[in-house]
Protein backbone atom coordinates (compact mmCIF):
# COMPACT_ATOMS: atom_id res chain seq x y z
CA UNK A 1 0.00 0.00 0.00
CA UNK A 2 1.34 3.39 -0.98
CA UNK A 3 1.82 6.26 1.57
CA UNK A 4 -0.40 8.72 2.18
CA UNK A 5 -0.24 12.56 0.83
CA UNK A 6 0.89 13.83 4.84
CA UNK A 7 3.61 10.49 5.06
CA UNK A 8 5.01 12.04 1.59
CA UNK A 9 4.47 15.11 2.70
CA UNK A 10 7.07 14.38 6.03
CA UNK A 11 9.28 11.47 3.94
CA UNK A 12 9.87 14.53 1.81
CA UNK A 13 10.79 17.01 4.69
CA UNK A 14 12.91 14.21 6.39
CA UNK A 15 15.10 14.14 3.47
CA UNK A 16 15.31 17.94 2.91
CA UNK A 17 16.51 18.34 6.84
CA UNK A 18 18.79 15.38 7.20
CA UNK A 19 20.35 15.01 3.27
CA UNK A 20 23.44 17.19 4.52
CA UNK A 21 24.45 15.34 7.67
CA UNK A 22 23.62 11.83 5.53
CA UNK A 23 24.60 12.28 2.06
CA UNK A 24 26.13 8.85 1.37
CA UNK A 25 22.95 7.05 3.69
CA UNK A 26 19.93 9.10 2.88
CA UNK A 27 17.69 6.67 1.48
CA UNK A 28 18.52 3.83 3.77
CA UNK A 29 17.60 6.29 7.01
CA UNK A 30 15.12 7.47 5.01
CA UNK A 31 13.55 3.58 4.74
CA UNK A 32 13.56 2.75 7.89
CA UNK A 33 12.51 5.82 9.10
CA UNK A 34 8.69 4.79 7.30
CA UNK A 35 9.29 1.53 7.02
CA UNK A 36 9.64 1.18 3.23
CA UNK A 37 11.77 -0.19 0.69
CA UNK A 38 15.19 1.62 -0.15
CA UNK A 39 13.80 1.65 -3.86
CA UNK A 40 10.56 3.39 -2.90
CA UNK A 41 12.57 6.00 -1.31
CA UNK A 42 14.74 6.22 -4.64
CA UNK A 43 11.34 7.23 -6.48
CA UNK A 44 11.02 10.34 -4.33
CA UNK A 45 14.43 11.17 -4.35
CA UNK A 46 14.12 10.81 -8.37
CA UNK A 47 11.04 13.40 -8.14
CA UNK A 48 13.38 15.83 -5.62
CA UNK A 49 15.85 15.80 -8.23
CA UNK A 50 13.82 16.82 -10.95
CA UNK A 51 12.32 19.34 -8.49
CA UNK A 52 15.64 20.91 -8.08
CA UNK A 53 15.58 20.54 -4.45
CA UNK A 54 18.64 17.80 -3.95
CA UNK A 55 21.38 16.74 -6.66
CA UNK A 56 23.72 14.05 -6.68
CA UNK A 57 27.04 13.44 -7.59
CA UNK A 58 28.25 9.61 -8.33
CA UNK A 59 26.72 6.51 -9.28
CA UNK A 60 26.02 2.90 -7.32
CA UNK A 61 27.15 2.74 -3.51
CA UNK A 62 29.38 6.00 -4.51
CA UNK A 63 26.41 8.24 -4.89
CA UNK A 64 26.56 10.87 -2.78
CA UNK A 65 23.41 14.06 -2.39
CA UNK A 66 23.32 17.22 -0.95
CA UNK A 67 20.80 20.07 -1.26
CA UNK A 68 20.50 21.83 -4.13
CA UNK A 69 21.66 25.20 -3.73
CA UNK A 70 21.33 28.69 -5.90
CA UNK A 71 23.79 31.83 -5.27
CA UNK A 72 23.60 35.12 -6.54
CA UNK A 73 26.89 37.49 -5.96
CA UNK A 74 27.76 40.80 -6.90
CA UNK A 75 29.92 43.50 -6.30
CA UNK A 76 29.67 47.34 -5.31
CA UNK A 77 31.67 50.27 -4.43
CA UNK A 78 31.07 51.57 -1.23
CA UNK A 79 30.09 55.42 -1.03
CA UNK A 80 27.89 58.33 0.27
CA UNK A 81 25.71 57.38 -2.43
CA UNK A 82 25.29 53.75 -1.36
CA UNK A 83 21.88 53.43 0.39
CA UNK A 84 21.25 50.06 2.18
CA UNK A 85 17.50 49.92 2.06
CA UNK A 86 17.73 50.29 -1.91
CA UNK A 87 20.72 47.78 -2.16
CA UNK A 88 17.62 44.97 -0.48
CA UNK A 89 15.17 46.35 -2.32
CA UNK A 90 16.68 46.15 -5.76
CA UNK A 91 19.43 43.74 -5.71
CA UNK A 92 19.16 41.22 -2.71
CA UNK A 93 15.12 40.79 -2.25
CA UNK A 94 14.50 40.19 -6.10
CA UNK A 95 16.43 37.26 -5.83
CA UNK A 96 15.24 35.38 -2.38
CA UNK A 97 13.11 32.31 -2.98
CA UNK A 98 9.27 32.70 -1.77
CA UNK A 99 9.57 33.30 2.13
CA UNK A 100 7.26 33.52 5.13
CA UNK A 101 6.76 37.32 5.60
CA UNK A 102 8.39 36.89 9.29
CA UNK A 103 11.82 35.97 8.04
CA UNK A 104 11.60 38.33 5.09
CA UNK A 105 11.39 40.46 7.84
CA UNK A 106 14.79 39.25 9.82
CA UNK A 107 16.57 38.90 6.43
CA UNK A 108 15.49 42.72 5.35
CA UNK A 109 16.97 44.06 9.20
CA UNK A 110 20.02 41.44 9.21
CA UNK A 111 21.15 42.23 5.86
CA UNK A 112 20.49 46.66 5.83
CA UNK A 113 22.18 46.71 9.44
CA UNK A 114 24.94 44.88 8.23
CA UNK A 115 25.21 45.98 5.04
CA UNK A 116 25.15 50.01 6.68
CA UNK A 117 27.87 48.90 9.25
CA UNK A 118 29.86 48.60 6.40
CA UNK A 119 29.05 51.83 4.55
CA UNK A 120 29.22 53.96 7.23
CA UNK A 121 32.19 51.98 9.87
CA UNK A 122 34.41 49.71 7.74
CA UNK A 123 36.44 52.40 6.21
CA UNK A 124 36.12 50.02 2.98
CA UNK A 125 36.75 50.99 -0.80
CA UNK A 126 34.11 48.05 -1.94
CA UNK A 127 31.59 45.66 -0.31
CA UNK A 128 31.27 42.09 -1.89
CA UNK A 129 27.58 40.32 -1.11
CA UNK A 130 26.79 36.62 -1.91
CA UNK A 131 23.40 34.82 -1.27
CA UNK A 132 22.81 31.63 -1.08
CA UNK A 133 19.84 29.38 -0.87
CA UNK A 134 18.64 26.01 -0.66
CA UNK A 135 15.21 24.57 0.23
CA UNK A 136 16.39 24.27 3.91
CA UNK A 137 18.17 27.79 4.41
CA UNK A 138 18.61 31.35 2.87
CA UNK A 139 22.24 32.92 3.67
CA UNK A 140 24.27 36.05 3.56
CA UNK A 141 27.79 36.54 3.21
CA UNK A 142 28.89 40.36 3.16
CA UNK A 143 32.69 41.32 2.84
CA UNK A 144 35.05 44.21 3.14
CA UNK A 145 38.21 44.83 2.86
CA UNK A 146 38.50 48.09 5.94
CA UNK A 147 39.60 48.50 9.13
CA UNK A 148 38.28 45.50 10.50
CA UNK A 149 35.81 45.29 12.90
CA UNK A 150 37.17 44.15 16.15
CA UNK A 151 40.17 46.40 15.27
CA UNK A 152 38.13 49.75 14.59
CA UNK A 153 36.30 49.04 18.47
CA UNK A 154 39.33 48.68 19.96
CA UNK A 155 40.89 51.49 18.92
CA UNK A 156 37.69 53.59 19.81
CA UNK A 157 37.17 52.36 23.04
CA UNK A 158 40.86 52.01 23.83
CA UNK A 159 40.87 48.28 24.67
CA UNK A 160 43.87 46.30 25.85
CA UNK A 161 42.67 43.47 23.35
CA UNK A 162 41.05 43.31 19.93
CA UNK A 163 39.13 39.61 21.78
CA UNK A 164 37.37 42.47 24.35
CA UNK A 165 35.47 43.76 21.48
CA UNK A 166 33.16 40.57 21.04
CA UNK A 167 32.71 40.80 24.31
CA UNK A 168 31.56 44.52 24.38
CA UNK A 169 29.17 43.25 20.81
CA UNK A 170 27.28 40.61 23.03
CA UNK A 171 26.55 43.07 25.58
CA UNK A 172 24.68 45.04 22.90
CA UNK A 173 24.34 49.08 22.72
CA UNK A 174 28.16 49.57 21.36
CA UNK A 175 28.56 52.04 18.78
CA UNK A 176 31.70 53.92 17.40
CA UNK A 177 29.54 56.88 16.53
CA UNK A 178 26.36 57.14 18.77
CA UNK A 179 25.10 60.49 17.39
CA UNK A 180 23.77 58.03 14.36
CA UNK A 181 23.55 54.31 15.92
CA UNK A 182 22.19 53.00 19.04
CA UNK A 183 24.78 50.04 18.87
CA UNK A 184 21.79 47.38 18.64
CA UNK A 185 22.22 46.11 15.06
CA UNK A 186 24.92 43.27 15.67
CA UNK A 187 23.22 42.31 19.17
CA UNK A 188 19.47 41.65 17.89
CA UNK A 189 21.07 40.27 14.09
CA UNK A 190 22.89 38.00 16.31
CA UNK A 191 19.86 36.93 17.84
CA UNK A 192 17.56 36.53 15.12
CA UNK A 193 19.37 34.11 12.99
CA UNK A 194 20.23 30.63 14.00
CA UNK A 195 23.64 31.05 12.76
CA UNK A 196 25.34 34.74 12.50
CA UNK A 197 29.37 35.12 12.50
CA UNK A 198 32.11 37.25 11.81
CA UNK A 199 35.62 36.74 10.81
CA UNK A 200 38.26 39.68 10.99
CA UNK A 201 42.00 39.64 11.10
CA UNK A 202 43.06 36.61 13.46
CA UNK A 203 39.27 36.35 15.07
CA UNK A 204 36.78 34.06 14.33
CA UNK A 205 33.01 34.76 16.60
CA UNK A 206 30.11 32.68 16.16
CA UNK A 207 26.79 33.06 18.06
CA UNK A 208 23.21 32.35 17.50
CA UNK A 209 20.06 33.53 19.18
CA UNK A 210 20.53 30.91 21.86
CA UNK A 211 23.57 32.82 23.27
CA UNK A 212 25.87 30.29 23.10
CA UNK A 213 28.99 32.05 21.95
CA UNK A 214 32.12 31.09 20.56
CA UNK A 215 35.28 32.76 20.50
CA UNK A 216 38.55 31.59 18.47
CA UNK A 217 41.72 32.66 16.77
CA UNK A 218 41.34 31.77 13.09
CA UNK A 219 43.17 29.40 10.91
CA UNK A 220 44.17 32.09 8.71
CA UNK A 221 44.24 36.22 8.52
CA UNK A 222 40.63 37.94 7.28
CA UNK A 223 41.60 41.26 5.74
CA UNK A 224 38.96 43.61 6.77
CA UNK A 225 35.78 41.94 7.76
CA UNK A 226 33.44 38.96 6.94
CA UNK A 227 29.71 38.55 8.17
CA UNK A 228 27.87 35.52 7.66
CA UNK A 229 24.14 35.17 8.42
CA UNK A 230 21.75 32.24 8.06
CA UNK A 231 18.61 31.39 8.65
CA UNK A 232 16.22 27.92 8.31
CA UNK A 233 13.50 28.66 6.20
CA UNK A 234 10.87 26.88 8.36
CA UNK A 235 12.01 29.40 11.38
CA UNK A 236 8.86 30.12 13.60
CA UNK A 237 10.96 33.30 14.83
CA UNK A 238 9.29 36.69 14.89
CA UNK A 239 11.11 39.82 15.84
CA UNK A 240 9.09 41.09 18.41
CA UNK A 241 9.89 38.02 19.91
CA UNK A 242 13.63 38.49 20.17
CA UNK A 243 13.08 42.36 20.70
CA UNK A 244 10.65 41.46 23.75
CA UNK A 245 13.28 38.89 25.30
CA UNK A 246 15.35 41.92 25.66
CA UNK A 247 13.02 44.03 27.51
CA UNK A 248 13.27 43.65 31.28
CA UNK A 249 10.38 42.58 33.12
CA UNK A 250 10.74 45.41 35.39
CA UNK A 251 10.60 47.92 32.47
CA UNK A 252 7.80 49.92 31.43
CA UNK A 253 9.18 51.80 28.23
CA UNK A 254 9.57 48.43 26.41
CA UNK A 255 12.86 49.49 25.22
CA UNK A 256 16.51 47.28 24.75
CA UNK A 257 17.02 47.34 28.62
CA UNK A 258 17.70 43.73 29.20
CA UNK A 259 21.04 42.06 28.34
CA UNK A 260 22.80 38.51 28.56
CA UNK A 261 26.26 38.64 28.48
CA UNK A 262 28.75 35.19 28.83
CA UNK A 263 31.42 35.55 31.39
CA UNK A 264 33.62 33.01 29.33
CA UNK A 265 34.20 35.55 27.19
CA UNK A 266 36.08 37.76 29.37
CA UNK A 267 38.60 35.12 29.50
CA UNK A 268 42.14 34.74 27.74
CA UNK A 269 44.03 32.07 27.75
CA UNK A 270 41.59 30.29 29.93
CA UNK A 271 42.58 32.52 32.47
CA UNK A 272 41.16 32.38 35.97
CA UNK A 273 38.87 35.55 36.56
CA UNK A 274 40.33 36.57 39.95
CA UNK A 275 41.08 40.33 39.90
CA UNK A 276 38.86 43.61 40.15
CA UNK A 277 40.27 44.81 36.82
CA UNK A 278 38.97 41.89 35.21
CA UNK A 279 35.61 42.60 36.42
CA UNK A 280 35.90 46.11 35.69
CA UNK A 281 36.40 45.34 32.32
CA UNK A 282 32.71 42.57 32.00
CA UNK A 283 30.89 45.54 34.13
CA UNK A 284 31.73 47.99 31.33
CA UNK A 285 28.46 49.65 30.36
CA UNK A 286 26.16 47.51 32.50
CA UNK A 287 24.40 51.22 33.51
CA UNK A 288 22.67 51.08 30.74
CA UNK A 289 20.49 48.48 31.24
CA UNK A 290 18.00 47.86 34.11
CA UNK A 291 18.69 44.14 33.87
CA UNK A 292 22.12 42.37 33.38
CA UNK A 293 22.24 38.54 33.15
CA UNK A 294 25.67 37.34 33.64
CA UNK A 295 25.61 33.45 32.30
CA UNK A 296 28.77 31.78 34.34
CA UNK A 297 28.55 28.82 31.97
CA UNK A 298 32.14 27.13 31.29
CA UNK A 299 33.42 29.44 34.35
CA UNK A 300 34.36 27.15 37.58
CA UNK A 301 35.74 29.61 40.01
CA UNK A 302 35.80 33.28 40.66
CA UNK A 303 37.92 35.18 42.64
CA UNK A 304 36.58 37.00 46.09
CA UNK A 305 37.75 40.87 44.77
CA UNK A 306 36.26 40.09 41.02
CA UNK A 307 32.86 39.25 42.84
CA UNK A 308 33.19 41.82 45.24
CA UNK A 309 33.76 44.62 42.58
CA UNK A 310 30.84 42.89 40.84
CA UNK A 311 27.91 42.22 43.38
CA UNK A 312 28.81 45.06 45.87
CA UNK A 313 30.82 47.76 44.96
CA UNK A 314 29.14 47.90 41.21
CA UNK A 315 25.52 46.77 42.49
CA UNK A 316 25.53 49.48 45.58
CA UNK A 317 26.60 52.02 43.23
CA UNK A 318 23.76 51.23 40.46
CA UNK A 319 20.61 49.96 42.39
CA UNK A 320 18.96 50.44 39.44
CA UNK A 321 20.91 47.97 37.68
CA UNK A 322 19.33 44.28 38.00
CA UNK A 323 22.26 41.98 38.64
CA UNK A 324 21.24 37.65 37.22
CA UNK A 325 23.93 35.41 37.90
CA UNK A 326 23.03 32.71 36.18
CA UNK A 327 24.79 28.65 35.04
CA UNK A 328 26.87 29.10 38.54
CA UNK A 329 28.12 26.28 40.01
CA UNK A 330 28.49 25.57 43.76
CA UNK A 331 31.82 27.41 44.33
CA UNK A 332 30.80 30.58 42.36
CA UNK A 333 27.42 30.71 43.96
CA UNK A 334 29.41 30.69 47.92
CA UNK A 335 31.96 33.50 46.42
CA UNK A 336 28.96 35.62 45.65
CA UNK A 337 27.29 35.11 49.15
CA UNK A 338 30.51 35.29 50.65
CA UNK A 339 31.22 38.96 49.33
CA UNK A 340 27.28 40.09 49.57
CA UNK A 341 27.47 39.35 53.71
CA UNK A 342 30.04 42.12 53.86
CA UNK A 343 26.82 44.48 52.95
Amino acid sequence: MGLTKLQRKLLKEYIIKNVEQNPHNIAKLTAENFGITKQAVNRHMKQLKADSIISSEGSGRAIVYKLQSTKHYFKLEVSSNLDEDVIWREKVKPVLPLLKEDIIHICNYGFTEMFNNVIEHSESKDVEIQIEYDALKVKFWIFDSGIGIFNKIQKVFKLEDPRYAILELTKGKLTTDPEKHTGEGIFFTSRMFDKFIIFSEKLYFSGHKNDDWLLEDNKKITKGTVVCMEINRGSSLKMKDIFNEYTSSSSDDYGFSRTIVPVKLLQLEGENLISRSQAKRLITRFEHFKEVVLDFEGIKLIGQPFADEIFRVFQGQHLQVHLIPVNANEEIRNTIKHVLAKN
